[in-house]
């Protein structure tokens, strides 16, 4: 079952994306990560968290990096994240952002929900990364990735 999820008072679902479209925004946020990750992740030869992780470092980072996007690369983030949602709308599920409309298919999508859309979405695909890798990576990263979704 496709998993479903409010924001501001309407139901989305979450219809996946195809893996090349994944790879591509893989390849954009891939500055973003790599920036990321020493603060997240301890030192040495096997993979674990940072004991004292430091939240307000890492959100500089992360938005310090959004920040440096082109509209280009955010437009492509932004169209492939609401493309891979449905919004229930009078018991039907219809598409957030249709393949070739220059917009999102609901006028009440501002720039803050567009955000927590697209932040809910790419973090479905990243949680199902982490699922799909079972022992690949330790407890601890699988168990702190579970609460970010």
């Amino acid at each position: 079952m496709a998993p479903e999820f409010e924001i501001a008072g309407h139901r989305y679902r979450f219809d996946g994306m195809p893996a090349q479209t994944e790879t591509r925004i893989q390849r954009r946020f891939a500055p973003l990560i790599a920036e990321a990750l020493p603060l997240v992740l301890a030192s040495g030869p096997r993979l674990a968290l940072r004991p004292n992780i430091d939240m307000v470092k890492i959100a500089q980072v992360v938005f310090g990096a959004w920040g440096k996007l082109s509209d280009d690369d955010t437009d492509i983030i932004e169209r492939a994240s609401l493309g891979a949602l449905s919004r229930e709308q009078d018991g039907a599920w219809l598409p957030v952002w249709p393949k070739g409309d220059p917009e999102p298919a609901f006028a009440d999508i501002d720039g803050a929900v567009m955000q927590l859309l697209m932040g809910r979405a790419l973090g479905l695909i990243v949680k199902r990364w982490i699922d799909d890798g079972g022992d690949m990576l330790p407890a601890e990263i699988r168990a702190a990735a579970q609460k970010l979704h």
